[in-house]
């Protein structure tokens, strides 16, 4: 067992073909909308912690920070990291394991081990990372999916094509993660939602409800998508008013829709831009993460708590 890993059970089973599902809150999701997926599931579906990562390992805490929660007038500290969860979902042949939280800050290798050690421990070989790519798509329509760098048995489980990526640059712990597991011989692929990229910061329930169907679709699952859904319009409203031009923002929004309705999906490839980074945060989407929030690992602000 990777000594930076921390049992939340007294030991680890082999679990009903396991698929690793993952969220990285940061360079792979800077709107939290993947993760925010993630969690939502684990709490529908009734996932229990099976492990969490040691943040003195794997996190600068100066810039990751602890945060003081208080239950009943006791405070305790909840500290950033990310967590392992196994849900045992009706209708789907593989128990799901999820991999949420705050993209580690150190050791990136030790932690693409750990990933790979634990992997190992429970009987998994599939990895399936979500995240969100900014785009050039309207806030007010169903979030495109991409499939991307899959195996073959993510694109037959998905009915999705893959899509081949040639991007060369700075990346982030979704990469360094999959490149080791690939390196191992394991099955590994990428989801992603596309998101407007004149929103930041903030969930988009539009996207979670893709990833979510999708998700659905591919393991048999039939997850109840109505708490999510009561949060479209207050989302759609608060974007545009909270915009320092709501005006020109209802127009930008209007020529985005026409496009995007013409093209139905959309044929051209996304324009994906830096990772957007804001202290702003929909309050009703906000809500939703709280009523599904456990386990530590989700930001109880946007920048602090993984």
């Amino acid at each position: 067992m990777h000594e930076g890993l921390r049992l939340s059970v007294r030991e680890l089973n082999k679990l009903d073909d396991p698929i690793v599902v993952a969220a990285f809150w940061g360079w792979s999701d800077g709107t939290g909308t993947a993760m925010a997926a993630a969690r939502y599931l684990r709490n529908e579906w009734g996932a229990m912690e099976l492990a969490s990562v040691d943040p003195d390992t794997f996190y600068d805490l100066t810039v990751a920070r602890p945060v003081i929660r208080r239950r009943n007038g006791e405070a305790t500290v909840r500290w950033p990291g990310t967590r392992f969860h196994v849900a045992h979902p009706t209708g789907s042949k593989h128990d799901v394991v999820f991999l949420v939280g705050r993209e580690p800050s150190l050791r990136w290798q030790q932690y693409a081990e750990l990933v790979a050690d634990f992997m190992q421990e429970i009987g998994s070989h599939r990895f399936l990372a979500l995240g969100t790519r900014p785009a050039l798509v309207p806030h007010t329509r169903p979030a495109p999916l991409a499939l991307s760098d899959a195996h073959d048995e993510f694109k037959t489980m998905f009915g999705m094509e893959s899509e081949v990526s040639r991007y060369e640059g700075p990346t982030g712990i979704q990469s360094v993660v999959i490149a080791h597991l690939k390196s191992l011989g394991m099955e590994t692929g990428r989801l992603s939602a596309l998101v407007p990229n004149y929103v930041a910061g903030a969930p988009n329930p539009h996207a979670i409800i893709s990833i979510i169907e999708v998700l659905d679709r591919g393991l048999g699952t039939n997850t109840d998508l109505e708490p999510v859904r009561s949060e479209i319009a207050a989302f759609e409203e608060q974007v545009v008013d909270s915009s320092e031009d709501p005006p020109s923002m209802r127009d930008n929004v209007v020529r985005l829709e026409e496009q995007y309705d013409a093209q139905s999906p959309p044929s051209d490839e996304p324009q994906v831009s830096d990772l957007p980074s804001t202290d702003e945060m929909l309050q009703g989407i906000e809500e939703l993460l709280r009523q599904h929030r456990g386990g530590g690992d989700s930001p109880a602000e946007p920048q602090q708590q993984a």
